[in-house]
């Protein structure tokens, strides 16, 4: 299933040079779900914000998914940079989101066998 993907422009112009470097820089968080894992993103949203008085950008990214909710936030000189920046930060949070899903099912899992080797030692006592 692809992702769904919305860029908004706030405080500026469509920039569409700038719109395809992001896309093409969420293909890295779309190639991450494409694993054993059935986590299927719903949407990922990137709202770039330009400052008028200053030469300051920041970018906020949003993604849902079925097992988690990330949000980022970056800020810098570059429009292109942020976006590279935020990207890679939120890489970084899904790793650590989907870390936590495999010890979490693991852990059950360990919780079961011992729950059942327990009680396969009582009834076989009997």
């Amino acid at each position: 299933m692809p992702i769904k993907v919305k860029i908004s422009f706030h405080n500026m112009e469509h920039s569409a040079p700038l719109e395809v470097h992001a896309k093409e820089k969420l293909t890295k968080i779309e190639e991450m779900f494409h694993d054993k894992e059935k986590i299927d993103p719903f949407y990922v949203e990137l709202f770039l914000n330009s400052n008028k008085l200053h030469p300051h950008h920041s970018a906020e990214l949003h993604l849902k998914t079925q097992a988690f909710d990330l949000n980022t936030h970056k800020e810098g000189t570059d429009m292109y940079v942020v976006v590279d920046m935020i990207i890679d930060k939120m890489v970084g949070l899904i790793k650590k989101e989907k870390k936590k899903l495999r010890e979490k099912s693991r852990k059950a899992e360990t919780e079961k066998k011992e729950f059942v080797a327990s009680e396969d030692k009582y009834t076989l006592g009997d």
